[in-house]
């Protein structure tokens, strides 16, 4: 009789075991980062790390039956990105917001591939546009750019669009300044020094290494925009966002005003829905822990990751999770 008790119990044990086993499952999806020098593959990586928090029955953390984790592998250009969230090889992929609203409206062009099933999550990092000017330019506001010679950037670069949108909303064209440069050259601080230009633009994240090059060896500054109409810009174009470079950051007393691209973490409208509302809960119920990942996701807030320069429509899984929160 012992013996046919121990049999049985094993028996019931084994058969528990395997039931909880197989009520428990595990999700996987991958983040299309960038570069592994770039802040976007160490912010895939936070994201991983932040889904590793959730509660779950299988970490032993939570009722969940389900559990997600997540990989962000280095990767090449955002279009390659894009290309395998499209084919659904990839579940997300940063992108900046300009190439996200180009895919979206399919705009014209040999190297867009529309991709009309593209869906943003949240807005991330911001890539400014910034003007630096010479020191004895006397240069002090948009206006006082006419007549200079300046650096606008090649036809279809993401600094020679900014220039044609700010012209677009002051009423000028490319003769308002004195001469332009319209080569697709790097910014770099001698530019400045060397007295080659009065003015430069250029599109990058903040702080920028030659432009603070440009500041300590021949004391150059960078240009606050705030009389340049930038919310014709923004209401025209929901892919850009309004930002202020606060002070300090160029040796600048005063803050900065200027627009920006942001990447969006995009996704495709295939991903289920609990796995994109995962990952939002994941990040920003962590969102201390977030960012203390990085220097850089200090100054990253909530309410303009979700509302500025998203330029697809938000997925469903993030506008549930969004509503929850009373946050729209």
């Amino acid at each position: 009789m012992t013996q046919l008790f121990k049999i049985l119990f094993t028996t019931i044990t084994l058969s528990s075991f395997c039931l909880t086993a197989n009520s428990i499952s595990a999700e996987y999806f991958t983040i299309g980062s960038g570069a592994s020098n770039k802040i976007n593959f160490v912010l895939g990586n936070a994201i991983c790390k932040m889904i590793g928090k959730l509660p779950s029955a299988e970490h032993g953390t939570g009722n969940n039956s389900k559990s997600y984790r997540c990989t962000a592998p280095s990767t090449g250009s955002a279009s390659f990105n894009l290309d395998q969230v499209q084919e659904e090889n990839f579940q997300f992929s940063f992108v900046r917001s300009d190439k996200v609203n180009a895919v979206f409206s399919e705009q014209a062009s040999e190297t867009i591939k529309p991709f009309k099933e593209i869906r943003s999550v949240f807005s991330t990092s911001p890539y400014i546009f910034q003007i630096v000017t010479r020191k004895k330019s006397n240069i002090k506001d948009w206006k006082s750019l006419k007549g200079k010679k300046i650096h606008i950037g090649k036809e279809g670069s993401v600094e020679r669009k900014t220039f044609d949108l700010l012209m677009d909303a002051n009423r000028v064209n490319k003769s308002f300044f004195g001469i332009t440069l319209e080569d697709g050259n790097v910014f770099k601080a001698d530019d400045i020094c060397n007295n080659k230009l009065d003015a430069a633009g250029l599109i990058s994240t903040v702080p920028n290494l030659e432009i603070e090059k440009a500041i300590t060896k021949c004391g150059a500054s960078v240009l606050d925009l705030k009389d340049s109409n930038l919310n014709y810009i923004i209401k025209n174009n929901t892919y850009f966002s309004l930002i202020e470079i606060s002070k300090d950051t160029y040796k600048n007393k005063e803050k900065i005003r200027s627009v920006s691209f942001v990447d969006n973490l995009i996704t495709h409208s295939n991903v289920p829905e609990d796995t994109v509302y995962h990952l939002v809960k994941a990040v920003f119920e962590n969102f201390s822990d977030f960012q203390k990942e990085h220097e850089a996701f200090a100054k990253l807030n909530i309410q303009q990751m979700i509302r500025q320069g998203i330029a697809a429509p938000l997925h469903p899984g993030a506008i549930k999770y969004y509503k929850e929160k009373g946050w729209m």
